[in-house]
């Protein structure tokens, strides 16, 4: 089967139209649908993946995304954001002796948090951004 990828500005303009049309989606699955159905218009060979989706969404600022989570059983290690690639920062805060202790990682970029466990993002809830 022969597939094509769209362009970054024709996804984006099929996350906005797809959001306008539905408003709040409940998963990044749904979401992935009702973008490849608004690409498909233009090109029926289109094909894209949920991640892709997902990403240039927060990273265009399209989307405020709600991300559900559930604990893993591996530690967290700072590094790069499962939701949205972007740097985490660590949460720190003051012991009674006066040090300081890690009690878990946020990104700035998208909102995504674990604590010292790792949570495994499990359902993505998109909404439109408010026009502020």
């Amino acid at each position: 089967m022969v597939y094509r990828k769209p362009t970054d500005t024709e996804v984006v303009d099929a996350i906005k139209d797809a959001l306008r049309r539905h408003g709040v989606v409940s998963s990044q699955r749904k979401m992935t649908e009702l973008v490849l159905r608004e690409l498909r218009r233009h090109d029926p060979d289109y094909s894209i993946s949920e991640e892709r989706v997902r990403r240039l969404a927060l990273k265009n600022d399209l989307a405020d995304v709600v991300i559900h989570g559930r604990e893993g059983r591996e530690k967290t290690k700072a590094g790069a954001c499962p939701v949205c690639g972007g740097k985490t920062k660590r949460l720190r805060n003051m012991t009674v002796y006066g040090g300081t202790v890690t009690f878990g990682y946020k990104c700035n970029a998208c909102g995504y948090w674990t604590g010292l466990k790792h949570r495994v993002p499990t359902l993505y809830i998109f909404s439109p951004k408010k026009p502020s």
